[in-house]
């Protein structure tokens, strides 16, 4: 019985378990056993890691015994899902922030024994910068790794490439990766460690401080939004719509929701599953059974006429074999061996003995022999297809050749089969590798394969019908018929072929070979019939009247016994297919209605987040600032696919984005997708790390998206928002940043340092890189130290230039990093010179004399060198005499404001304080 009632849907703002929960208990009003059955492998299909034989062998077993479900735990059957809760370690935890982070010895940090440490506030926007090449990026992947277990574009590298090696620090010599997440429960803020470890073996580790289950926190943060760089943004409007809706399903934290409907999908899928459950050839055997009990029925019907001489009417069984048994019984000879006996346990045999005694002679053993060769040969012939039948075989087998032809053949049949399952493998990560060529294509081979695959269903179909009818028609019972007219093995056709059509792998010319055969047997048939008929009329007129009546009634009774024993048998086991089929029915058919259910209430649900989406999605596309554009989405009924479109391109409707915006303007569509659908739908995490994110914009752009973040995304201004964590290496956002911290809502860190060594955050940092990198002078590292020295210079013009206000060129933030110092120097060196003229100049003539003799040495014995690329020419003294210029450089812009008194910087070069 159907589900009552309106039809189902999900509560839009409910948890994926609470919501499945009522999907199941909807499902129950179908058939409470089998939905609680299903219900049993919630947790594999909500993953797709399920196994269908299981599932249907379960819901088989399930279907002949009706009672009520066990209720299940959806909360601890998903664990391990996304959007698990691990109940007994946090059961008030509605969301998670990250308040740390230590790396060591992963990627670009090697930090041994002293981990980098980086701090994030929960109330305030987050950024962290960087220049090229000092670890930035390792950040991101540290995080990226730890919740989501692998870094995909290293996996993807080309196995020649063997990026896995790659996620170790190739200096660090502990051999082991370390990144732990400091996370804080909202809205109880207990505070939680989860550490993760990677071997050189590749092996994963994971533990948490306290106890709890960190798998399940990790998988619960595991969510499309959480990680975001410029290339998920550009491959998301790149991508195909299949692909970019499948994505979107996550970002509207609906992933759960669309791998479970595809699995239900898959499990519901009638061409699996009728090779699951074998549905043609029961269906074969069924129909075979059936026809057997006919034929029994219609022979008993002929030779109870003989053998009682009236025709058998409606009587049922028992007294249709009381009447049998009377008639025989009234033959003289035969009383005896009737006497207290069922007419099964009659001894024909015995009765054929008795009458011979009786009337004796070879000619009434040849009668005898005649009569059952006669109706054994009639029994043959009858149960052979009739001339229709071999006409309706000739259809079906030409309508499955003209589809085999469409469909290219088995031999492609076989190729995607296997394709398929090579795919299907669990080594098999790459979904556009394709297993024939070791090519790698532009789409989803997967699909494609599947795609393929379901062009073969016509193909199975007219399979399926050549072997139904083949059973039914009673093709296969003419082997018997043929044994006995056809000589040799080699001339019966029939049996050369019935493997393969009972399979429904004939073609229409065998089929027209067995038409013509089938005229054969039955004219061979016919011409036995007349030579035994001719022989039977001869003896008869030899032998007595009674002689010949009474053969006739001992021949029909035992075929009588006989057709009454196979019309038993067959019944029985036509009862048996009846009922079977009937079960497997039952299950099609309820997995047929939770699977359109589901993906109807998957498609409302969707349907009704999208649309509360897009509100949110155009307001922040239009803080980007991008006038006289209106991005729009939209997503068909029962489809996965998600469309894009410009609802208005200044003045111009439903153009796409893909063709006419430029690169930034694709990026701010996606930007403000991501971040619309993460606002509403975030579930768990309750942060968001982005990474270079502004690349393609503007320098207009980028300060319009850090004020979307800052203003209207990020915790503190939107209470409800996410925290946001910003990775960025340009330098002109750094100094937005920077002024941003000023306002008590925004913490910036800036990363010092090099792969070989270690990777630091501001605060102390410019100490440990300077003391880190004359220690390698010391040892003679030159080449691991040299990159040290570029840091420690920069970092600490760049410091003089903002505590003395030096202007600089506004184009000295586009400079590379062989150029930046120089510019710098050449900065300070001018505003120097322009207040010494103006004799404004807070320096004395000794730190006029000391900057230009340490300018010279930094200039000449590096700059001069790391400039043009001759890095060779560098060695350990000079560079060790560069650090010292360095810092002596520096204090010359320093004072003593009183004898005795610390020094400090000069307020600007006309100010000492």
């Amino acid at each position: 019985m159907a589900p009552s009632g309106k039809n189902f849907e999900f509560t839009e703002h409910g948890v994926f378990e609470a919501n499945i929960a009522a999907f199941f208990a909807h499902m129950a009003q179908q058939d409470s056993a089998l939905s609680g059955e299903l219900q049993s492998h919630f947790k594999a299909l909500s993953q797709g890691t399920y196994n269908q034989q299981d599932i249907l062998n379960g819901l088989f077993v399930a279907v002949g015994k009706p009672s009520q479900p066990e209720t299940v735990n959806l909360v601890s059957s998903a664990a391990g899902g996304q959007g698990a809760v691990p109940a007994a370690a946090l059961p008030s935890a509605t969301g998670w922030l990250l308040e740390g982070l230590s790396i060591e010895g992963f990627r670009g940090i090697n930090n041994q024994g002293k981990p980098l440490e980086l701090k994030f506030y929960t109330d305030k926007v987050n950024s962290i910068s960087a220049v090229n090449g000092v670890g930035k990026s390792s950040v991101y992947d540290a995080v990226r790794y730890a919740i989501c277990g692998a870094v995909a574009w290293l996996e993807d590298l080309p196995a020649s490439e063997r990026g896995p090696d790659y996620y170790l620090n190739k200096f660090n010599t502990s051999g082991v990766a370390t990144i732990t997440l400091k996370l804080i429960a909202e809205p109880c803020g207990q505070q939680i460690a989860i550490t993760v470890t990677r071997d050189a073996q590749g092996s994963r580790t994971v533990s948490s401080a306290p106890a709890a289950d960190a798998e399940g926190i990790l998988r619960s943060l595991h969510r499309e939004f959480v990680l975001l760089d410029g290339h998920t943004f550009q491959s998301f409007i790149s991508a195909k719509p299949l692909d970019r809706g499948r994505t979107f399903s996550g970002l509207l934290g609906l992933a759960q929701y669309s791998t479970m409907r595809q699995s239900l999908a898959a499990v519901a899928n009638t061409r699996a599953f009728n090779n699951h459950f074998a549905v043609a050839e029961h269906a074969q055997l069924r129909g075979r059974e059936e026809k057997g009990a006919a034929d029994a029925r219609a022979a008993i019907a002929a030779d109870y006429a003989v053998l009682v001489g009236q025709p058998l009417a409606a009587l049922n069984g028992v007294a249709a074999l009381a009447k049998c048994h009377h008639a025989l019984e009234q033959i003289g000879p035969l009383k005896p061996l009737c006497a207290d006996k069922a007419f099964h346990d009659i001894d024909v045999n015995a009765c054929i003995e008795a009458v011979k005694a009786a009337e004796g002679g070879p000619k009434r053993d040849r009668l005898s022999e005649c009569i059952r060769e006669r109706a054994d040969l009639k029994k043959l012939n009858v149960e052979a297809p009739k001339p229709e039948r071999a006409a309706a075989l000739l259809v079906l087998t030409g309508a499955r050749d003209q589809v085999l032809a469409e469909t290219a053949g088995d031999v492609m049949l076989t190729l995607f089969q296997a394709g398929q399952k090579a795919l299907g493998l669990p080594d098999w990560s790459d979904p556009t590798l394709c297993p024939l060529c070791d090519q790698k294509g532009s789409h989803d081979l997967k699909a494609h394969i599947a795609s393929k695959l379901s062009q073969f269903d016509a193909l199975e179909q007219a399979g399926t019908a050549i072997a139904k009818e083949w059973g039914e028609a009673g093709w296969s019972d003419l082997g018997d018929l043929e044994s006995k007219l056809a000589e040799g093995a080699d001339n019966r056709l029939i049996a050369k072929l019935k493997a393969r059509a009972e399979k429904g792998d004939i073609t229409a010319k065998d089929a027209e070979s067995l038409t013509e055969w089938l005229k054969t047997l039955r004219s061979r048939a016919d011409q036995r019939e007349q030579s035994l008929a001719a022989e039977q009329a001869a003896l008869e007129k030899e032998l007595p009247p009674s002689s010949v009546e009474v053969t006739r009634k001992v021949e029909a009774a035992r075929r009588l016994q006989a057709n009454w024993n196979k019309l038993a048998e067959t019944e029985k086991a036509a009862r048996l297919e009846e009922g079977r089929e009937a079960l497997v029915t039952q299950v099609k058919r309820f997995l047929d209605a939770a699977s359109d259910c589901f993906g109807a209430a998957e498609g409302a649900l969707s349907k009704a987040r999208l649309a509360a989406v897009e509100p949110v999605f155009r307001a922040y596309f239009d803080k980007l600032s991008f006038f006289g554009v209106v991005p729009k989405v939209a997503k068909r009924a029962n489809s996965e696919d998600l469309q894009i479109a410009l609802a208005d391109f200044h003045g111009l409707q439903n153009l796409s984005p893909q063709a006419l915006l430029s690169e930034s303007f694709r990026n701010a569509f996606a930007i403000s997708l991501y971040l619309a659908a993460a606002s509403l739908y975030g579930g768990l995490p309750k942060f968001i790390v982005l990474d270079d994110v502004t690349s393609s914009f503007d320098a207009g752009h980028q300060n319009f998206l850090v004020e979307l973040l800052r203003t209207s995304f990020a915790r503190p201004a939107n209470p409800s928002g996410l925290q946001v964590i910003l990775l960025s290496h340009d330098t002109m956002l750094e100094k937005l940043f920077n002024k941003h911290s000023n306002t008590g809502i925004w913490w910036h860190q800036r990363l010092e340092g090099v792969p070989q060594i270690a990777v630091l955050p501001q605060a102390g940092a410019v100490n440990k890189v300077r003391d880190q990198t004359i220690s390698m002078l010391q040892a003679g590292q030159v080449d691991f130290a040299k990159e040290g020295v570029r840091q420690y210079l920069e970092y600490r013009l760049s410091d003089l230039i903002s505590r003395l206000r030096i202007p600089v060129p506004v184009d000295v933030a586009f400079n590379d990093n062989k150029q930046l110092a120089h510019e710098f120097l050449q900065a300070i060196e001018a505003a120097v010179k322009l207040h010494q003229a103006a004799n404004s100049l807070v320096l004395d003539a000794t730190q006029i004399a000391g900057l230009n003799a340490n300018m010279a040495t930094i200039v000449g014995n590096f700059l001069s060198h790391w400039g043009t690329g001759q890095t060779l020419s560098f060695s350990g003294p000079s560079l060790l005499g560069v650090m010292q210029s360095i810092d002596q450089y520096c204090e010359c812009f320093r004072y003593e404001p009183s004898p005795g008194a610390p020094r400090q910087f000069y307020k600007s070069l006309h100010q000492r304080n």
